[in-house]
């Protein structure tokens, strides 16, 4: 039992669709054997009433052909197609060709009659008439006619049981098509359906496969999503987390070198504050996914110029360092809400990009803010090469940089936090010919509590 069971795992399950189809076939084939008996047995008395009427006939015929004075012959045995003709009175037989050897004359003289008969004898069955001095006889052969019938049934059968087996292949097939995609499906194959067969109870099976791939689709589509978002997010804080530690670096080397008390404390609150915002930041964009929508922003009423001057303070030794000017224009105090911490790391990756633009010795930043009449409008220009206009409707995509180990997320970045405060940020060409990167924050309304009174809810 336990070698059939090994056979039957190695060769595996036959196929549904031909087991069936075999099966039909077979019993197709089986319902013709019932019809082999009853029509052997027609063929068989068919073919004795022919050899009686054959052998009638060619008794009578040979008795008057030697009444008109002329003697039988082989020719006429086989014109008249009879396997025997004896003339009693002259001793003449004329046979067919191998029969010779198993006539029995004399049995067949004995009981022979004008009426034809048919006479079994040791080797074989005649089918006898005599008439006058002359003997007809043909010989049965039963078995002949009974193989001939098997062979018959046996090519019918044969020929039924195939068209059957066909049949039946050709209507299972589609259920065989269904085993094979639901592989495909399990493989993981993307866009596998079927087209329905016009069977009901298939289609029903067809409709529930189309559905489970669909499902599987939108499954897998969902989790690549999620992977998406989480590389995404790994990107944002990698790249919020980099330019933080650049200025910690520079600030750590800068305290350590620093022997006035005073610089030193105000280099460890600037250290301290930057932590506290890095923080913040990382906090908020592992919390909330930028690229599922509009970040939720924690505003708070205040001026954008010390958020400036905290950028510019904080990146000037590097600035130095590499002989780039950065300096402020026109700072304007006035009060908008905003998210201080986003807005800040907004204005730094501005002016770290504008500081990576322009030439090391030579190189100059600004960094403005103006108020204008709905907004407040904060610029960063730069005296570099400007934005490549193969690049100047892509630059706030992500991925997408000039710069040979840029990320392409810092402008994505701001973008989305601009847009968050319901702000525009855009790419000019700067009066200092480089590039000019402008924010337009709304303004709040003016205050005009001293002007008028302010009427309650629900006050007539």
């Amino acid at each position: 039992m336990s070698r059939l069971k090994a056979l039957q795992a190695t060769l595996g399950s036959p196929p549904t669709a031909l087991t069936f189809g075999s099966f039909a076939g077979l019993i197709a084939a089986l319902t013709f054997l019932p019809t082999a008996v009853p029509l052997a047995w027609a063929m068989i008395s068919g073919d004795e009433a022919i050899a009686l009427r054959r052998a009638e006939s060619a008794a009578r015929s040979a008795a008057v052909l030697i009444e008109a004075g002329r003697a039988p012959d082989d020719t006429f045995r086989q014109d008249i197609d009879v396997d025997l003709i004896y003339v009693i009175s002259s001793n003449q037989r004329f046979v067919r060709s191998g029969e010779a050897e198993q006539l029995e004359l004399s049995e067949l003289l004995e009981q022979c009659t004008p009426e034809a008969m048919v006479l079994p004898l040791e080797h074989a069955s005649w089918a006898v008439a005599c008439q006058g001095d002359v003997l007809a006889a043909s010989r049965l052969e039963p078995a002949r006619q009974a193989q001939l019938v098997l062979v018959i049934v046996l090519v019918l059968a044969a020929v039924v049981g195939i068209l059957t087996a066909l049949g039946v292949l050709r209507m299972l097939r589609p259920l065989s098509e269904v085993s094979l995609a639901l592989d495909r499906v399990g493989a993981g194959e993307r866009g596998v359906r079927m087209r329905g067969t016009g069977l009901a109870e298939l289609d029903d099976l067809v409709d529930r496969l189309n559905a489970a791939a669909r499902d599987m689709e939108d499954r897998e589509d969902t989790i690549l999503g999620r992977i998406a978002v989480v590389q995404e997010m790994a990107r944002m804080v990698a790249h919020e987390v980099r330019n933080p530690l650049q200025s910690l670096e520079l600030l750590t080397s800068l305290i350590a070198s620093e022997e006035d008390d005073t610089e030193r404390m105000e280099l460890a609150n600037s250290i301290h504050e930057e932590i506290r915002t890095l923080e913040t930041v990382v906090t908020r964009l592992l919390r909330e996914s930028a690229t599922k929508g509009a970040l939720r922003l924690q505003r708070q009423e205040a001026s954008v110029a010390p958020l400036v001057q905290k950028v510019v303070a904080l990146r000037r030794p590097q600035a130095n360092g590499r002989g780039t000017r950065l300096m402020t224009g026109a700072l304007s105090e006035r009060i908008v809400s905003i998210d201080s911490a986003l807005m800040k790391r907004s204005i730094e990756n501005l002016v770290i990009n504008a500081m990576q633009a322009v030439p090391d010795r030579g190189g100059e930043v600004r960094v403005s803010v103006q108020e204008e009449a709905t907004d407040l409008l904060l610029s960063v220009d730069d005296n570099g090469p400007g934005v490549d206009p193969e690049l100047a409707d892509q630059i706030f995509e992500a991925d997408v940089t000039s710069k040979s180990k840029g990320t392409g997320l810092g402008l994505a970045l701001v973008k989305g936090v601009i847009e968050a405060h319901d702000g525009t940020i855009t790419c000019v060409t700067s009066p200092m010919g480089g590039a000019r990167f402008e924010i337009r924050i709304p303004l709040e309304p003016e205050d005009t509590s001293e002007q008028a009174p302010t009427s309650h809810p629900g006050g007539g």
